[in-house]
């Protein structure tokens, strides 16, 4: 058969599982979505929902209309600029579809979200990632970011002298460690990107954690070389109907739809999607609840001597790295404190810190399953804040081991 070379030549790394197998009576700390579930207004729509509207292909303007409503106080959106699409999974895979697969190179940041680069390579894209380093406790640096766009004139990707950085891959906030780019290092990175003729995508599935005012999503007009991608899975809670949209200039969004078919998100979801839109105070509720929970895992994680300088000024604490000499062996990535999500590494690298929690009742995602870490490291996502004294109560333990 004459299928693409790339799906002989590479195995598919992905952390999405279709069965979950929980520890007995633990707890999920796996999967991204919003622990807390979604807006109980939303089960009213479902309960009141015709099903006779499920006999024809969706048309409902709902989620055009809400998506609209819900960043009017920050950018005039028009229906020409939104894509609808099946979850923001989707939505990464259309966009890798629009671009020339032939000779290109994705920018990427390592780790990241495993499914968008593995989708890439498939498509014969090369991924070529900025490495975050532990060292710096994964923090990003935009400055020497965008310097590596600009090495793409002289030798591109060294393996590969023949290419040129297409396109550059950003998600923020990030996945796995949960940080947040400040959104005037995102424009930078777009605005220099432009005068190279480069695109920028920015994933935006846990924007609903980070300020609504730090999203991309405001500079759409400004800039006609990005494209931001949202999903009601994460914040929302709404995973399992499968809503995402793409927001950008009206001609990028043009071609997107030449690529998909003209029916994108069920008739149901939309209605769905368009309710939950417009309960953005039940997100707050749940970062107040995740930002309480990270204070108590900073605590447990802090060395003692900084935990003694907090005391102090600010100008003496800021001077300090929190990536100093700790009181145990387990260290918190860089991270916004209001996002569900939180990298965990351990200093023993022969550790698998995905079987040490789940021996303790509780299910992570394996390090090793993104590019640049490894088991020794984790991925968490907070859990109800009932349930986590269980996951706490691990993470003192595995800082002692």
């Amino acid at each position: 058969m004459k299928l693409r070379k790339e799906l002989f030549e590479q195995e598919k790394i992905s952390y999405a599982m279709d069965h979950i197998e929980l520890p007995e009576g633990g707890i999920d700390c796996s999967e991204g979505c919003n622990p807390y579930g979604f807006p109980p207004e939303c089960a009213e729509v479902l309960k009141s929902f015709d099903p006779s509207r499920l006999g024809p292909y969706p048309h409902s303007d709902a989620m055009f209309d809400a998506i609209r409503e819900f960043w009017k106080d920050q950018i005039d959106v028009e229906r020409h600029n939104i894509l609808l699409t099946d979850g923001s999974i989707n939505a990464l895979y259309i966009i890798n579809n629009i671009f020339d697969t032939h000779n290109s190179v994705v920018l990427g940041i390592s780790p990241q979200f495993t499914d968008y680069y593995m989708h890439a390579e498939m498509l014969g894209i090369d991924y070529a990632p900025y490495q975050l380093k532990q060292k710096y406790n994964y923090k990003f640096d935009a400055s020497e970011f965008i310097s590596m766009h600009y090495i793409a004139d002289t030798f591109a990707y060294a393996s590969m002298p023949t290419k040129s950085y297409n396109f550059i891959y950003i998600d923020n906030p990030n996945n796995p460690t949960g940080q947040c780019i400040d959104i005037e290092d995102i424009e930078r990175i777009v605005k220099d990107a432009l005068k190279k003729d480069i695109s920028v995508i920015i994933d935006e599935a846990y924007g609903d954690f980070m300020p609504k005012d730090n999203s991309a999503v405001k500079l759409f007009d400004k800039y006609p070389n990005l494209a931001v991608v949202r999903t009601l899975s994460k914040g929302f809670g709404l995973a399992g109907m499968r809503i995402g949209y793409i927001i950008a200039h009206k001609e990028l969004i043009g071609y997107m739809k030449k690529m998909v078919n003209p029916y994108m998100v069920g008739e149901l979801s939309r209605e769905v999607g368009a309710e939950a839109l417009k309960h953005g105070e039940f997100i707050e509720k749940s970062k107040a609840d995740f930002a309480e929970m990270k204070a108590q895992i900073r605590e447990v994680l802090t060395p003692s001597s900084i935990k003694k300088l907090k005391k102090h000024a600010d100008a003496e604490y800021e001077d300090v790295k929190i990536h100093g000499p700790a009181s145990g062996h387990l260290h918190m990535a860089e991270t916004l404190d209001t996002n569900s999500l939180l990298l965990l590494y351990h200093d023993d690298k022969n550790i698998n810190l995905r079987d040490e929690f789940f021996k303790r009742k509780v299910l992570v995602i394996d390090g090793y399953d993104f590019k640049g870490l490894d088991s020794s490291s984790a991925r968490v996502r907070l859990p109800r804040k009932e349930e986590f004294p269980v996951l706490l109560e691990a993470i003192k333990e595995i800082n002692k081991i």
